[in-house]
């Protein structure tokens, strides 16, 4: 029979080694890191700078995906070696245009490019760390 978690944490703490990450805390930790990219993503859009093209005023800013596309922990394999969490999103290049600035700003955005990113964050014992 197998140690309930608490006590293989205790026991950890107690020889001074660093606890492994319950696979709850990365999910967790994802879930906030994509909070964080809306937030990135509202922040570079109230920053997109207008120009002018063809006649047309036009912007573009980055976007993300509002859920992770993969977010999974790799274990150690060998002593001395950090456990990994890696998550995976997309990321999106928007434009937006109108015959004038505010036209622009008010338009609705069109995806010109996506791109796959993965993340790699080490767990230092305690935390996951970026």
């Amino acid at each position: 029979m197998k140690p309930p978690a608490a006590i293989i944490a205790c026991a950890a703490l107690a020889l001074g080694i660093a606890s492994a990450p319950d696979a709850g805390d990365f999910e967790r930790f994802c879930a906030e890191w994509m909070r964080k990219l809306e937030r990135r993503e509202a922040h570079n859009l109230r920053q997109m700078k207008m120009k002018s093209s063809a006649g047309w005023t036009v912007g573009e800013y980055t976007g993300y995906g509002r859920a992770p596309l993969s977010c999974k922990t790799r274990e150690r394999v060998q002593p001395g070696k950090r456990t990994v969490g890696m998550l995976v999103y997309r990321e999106f290049r928007y434009r937006k245009q109108g015959i004038d600035p505010i036209r622009a700003r008010i338009s609705e955005p069109w995806v010109i490019e996506t791109v796959e990113v993965m993340e790699i964050f080490p767990f230092d014992g305690s935390r996951w760390s970026y």
